[in-house]
């Protein structure tokens, strides 16, 4: 049996930010809490919106030097942040013991890893999915041996469906085919290159 407890968050993809904050400052988790997250952009992104909710955050990534990432990850567990964002890959092999709760925002990449966190993790993994990680979440459940139940945020307003984002054409460009309109169009010029002297002279 596994230390820490596993649980399952289903949200949209659109949802998955305000899941994710309401989680943290409703303290339906306990902390401190490691997020795992898959790029620096949603990393930056999640680490905003949490300074925005007043919340003690760091973030680490690939470009950190490794005593700038071995400090984080001291702080957090001593108590001086509440949540760390980082990247999956960066804290690969580290100690996580004395880490209350470890999310995946993102469901995660090698499952070696995540046993390991599941080992460590003293109160609960939590991983969030979305429609399209169904053979993710088989792959959880073969490691929990078992069929994890979806858990509901209390006081969140889940959609009943997905966001639809539509893309706005780049000006000048047909929705299609992604050309320029015909009426646009200009004529290609053929090009002559410079006039070569031939030496004669034109009769007057």
């Amino acid at each position: 049996m596994f230390a820490a407890r596993q649980s399952v968050y289903e949200a949209f993809p659109h949802q998955k930010e305000d899941l994710l904050l309401h989680i943290l400052t409703k303290l339906i988790c306990k902390s401190p809490v490691l997020i795992f997250v898959r790029s620096k952009d949603t990393l930056h992104a999640l680490n905003t919106a949490a300074n925005r909710q007043e919340l003690a955050t760091e973030n680490i990534s690939g470009n950190k030097k490794p005593e700038v990432r071995d400090h984080a990850l001291k702080d957090l567990k001593k108590g001086s942040l509440d949540i760390l964002f980082a990247t999956e890959s960066v804290l690969r092999g580290s100690d996580l013991s004395g880490i209350a709760t470890v999310i995946y925002f993102d469901v995660h990449e090698i499952d070696a890893d995540y046993i390991k966190h599941v080992e460590t993790a003293s109160s609960e993994v939590i991983t969030f999915i979305t429609k399209s990680d169904q053979t993710h979440l088989n792959s959880l459940e073969k490691i929990a041996e078992g069929n994890l139940g979806r858990c509901s945020a209390e006081g969140f307003t889940y959609d009943k469906q997905p966001r639809l984002i539509r893309t706005q054409p780049t000006k000048g460009k047909s929705n299609r085919t992604g050309s320029k309109p015909l009426q646009h169009k200009k004529p290609k010029l053929k090009n002559k290159g410079p006039r070569r002297k031939t030496g004669r002279t034109r009769k007057r």
